[in-house]
């Protein structure tokens, strides 16, 4: 007889998933569903209604309507969403209805297999670990005393709620919609055959923008791809599309929190250039002010824009439940090296619909392409070269790694160069002398080693680069 190691319940950096049918299943689901009910009774927050939304993957619709039925039979307020949505757009939906918090059922980039459940807190942002960390021990408890789900019943007929115009409405008040009019290029998105098709683009054709929509139509295998807008899945579809006219490439990932973009030439765009160019955006022609934000693995492009401004610069582990804590407690702009974002007076989620409008709206307000304008910001504020590596190791090898940096890096030296700084939010971080810096942390919702790579030029990251590969050598983890 088979015994199959099935992984426990564990919130990660992008809540809990698992592959479906094995680890993800309707009875443990409707588990995690009775630890929110009662941790919303604790926090006396379970005379409001919980928000239930859903992404487009294979049976994301049953699992919420399930988990739904389940909670309402429970005495728990419950209202679903009437159709897919956006991770950004359900975090909104709590905010807007003053809502107890809400069940994300998505798996965000992962492969078509997996599904997950995405907790976001009663002010509408991710879930935090002090909050994580109560569902695990009443998931434990409930898997001790044999907890047994009723019956499976996927039609959901209670209450439904569609919030499209009041979430385009929020948009107006924090994008410039005359500026983004004035456009007169065409545009290419990408959705990865996910929830931000029928939401960025249709708010941009409302505006008057000429945008070609690619893989919006729903397809549970998302056309044999990850959902990802990563630089290799950009740049497949930007070769597909190279007979077409369009100014930018623009592309959600599955749930449509995490973006990307790429130029006509190839030229990928992603979090770690975003982020401080709107950053600087907003520090100069919106002459708006606060801390600026990023996890601990992204670039330190943001650094010089804080410096030149004079503004506090916040490091915070990976996961963005760390950045909309930053958010919340006044910063302006927050965000990380995979592709989200968000800012003050948006949700505290990472919202890529808000991230591609805004740049959009930068774009339109300088009335210059996206390769001007970097350009243009390389020269005033620098450009470093970065890398991020993913490995797969043991857990083992993995704490083994990381231990033995921290060590070297205690005594002063990393393979031979000297460190300046230590950082061990999250995994361990070495700042070097020559403004070099390189991180080793374990994946939160994977089981892989991640390792980042930032310099200020070419030569500096080569050396740095060949390091880190002798390194990882010892533990056979070369990339």
């Amino acid at each position: 007889m088979y015994n199959w190691p099935v992984k426990s319940i564990r919130f990660g950096t992008g809540g809990w998933r698992g592959i479906m049918s094995f680890d993800f299943t309707f009875p443990r689901t409707v588990m995690v569903a009775e630890a929110v009910r009662r941790y919303l009774v604790e926090a006396k927050l379970s005379d409001r209604q919980l928000l239930i939304g859903y992404d487009s993957r294979f049976l994301a619709a049953e699992f919420a309507a399930n988990t739904a039925n389940y909670l309402a039979a429970q005495d728990q307020p419950c209202v679903v969403f009437s159709a897919p949505v956006p991770t950004p757009v359900c975090a909104f939906g709590v905010r807007h209805m003053q809502a107890s918090g809400a069940l994300m059922f998505t798996a965000s980039h992962s492969p078509f297999y997996f599904l997950g459940i995405k907790l976001l807190e009663d002010f509408a942002g991710r879930a935090e670990t002090s909050t994580t960390d109560k569902l695990t021990s009443i998931i434990h408890e409930l898997e001790a005393s044999g907890f047994s789900p009723p019956a499976l019943n996927t039609q959901w007929r209670g209450e439904t709620v569609d919030i499209r115009e009041d979430y385009f409405a929020h948009l107006d008040t924090l994008v410039n919609a005359p500026a983004l009019s004035t456009l007169h290029d065409n545009y290419l998105y990408a959705a990865f055959h996910g929830t931000g098709a029928s939401w960025l683009d249709e708010y941009l054709r409302r505006k008057g923008v000429s945008v070609e929509t690619h893989c919006g139509e729903r397809d549970v295998l998302f056309g044999n791809l990850l959902p990802d807008p990563s630089p290799v899945n950009l740049e497949a579809l930007r070769k597909d599309a190279a007979d077409g006219e369009y100014a930018l490439l623009l592309a959600t990932d599955g749930d449509a929190d995490r973006f990307g973009l790429m130029t006509p030439n190839g030229d990928y765009f992603g979090g770690n250039e975003v982020l401080p160019l709107l950053a600087e955006f907003l520090l100069t022609i919106r002459e708006q002010t606060g801390a600026l934000a990023r996890s601990v693995s992204a670039s330190h492009m943001l650094d010089a824009v804080a410096t030149a401004h004079n503004m506090e610069l916040k490091e915070t582990p990976v996961g963005f439940s760390y950045l909309g804590r930053a958010l919340r407690d006044g910063a302006l702009i927050a965000g990380e090296e995979s592709g989200g974002l968000s800012i003050a007076g948006h949700i505290p989620e990472k919202d890529a619909i808000l991230a591609i409008l805004l740049l959009l709206d930068l774009l339109a307000t300088k009335g210059a392409s996206l390769t001007e304008l970097w350009r243009e910001f390389c020269q005033q504020f620098g450009q470093t070269v970065f890398e991020r590596l993913d490995i797969e190791l043991s857990a083992g090898k993995i704490a083994e790694l990381i231990d033995r940096a921290k060590a070297l890096a205690d005594e002063g030296t990393f393979m031979e160069q000297s460190v300046s700084e230590v950082i061990s939010i999250d995994g361990v971080k070495l700042v070097l002398e020559s403004g070099s810096w390189v991180l080793f942390r374990q994946s939160g919702t994977e089981g892989v080693l991640r390792v980042y790579i930032e310099a200020p030029d070419q030569r500096a990251f080569s050396l740095l680069r060949k390091s880190v590969v002798d390194y990882l050598h010892d533990y056979a983890a070369a990339p």
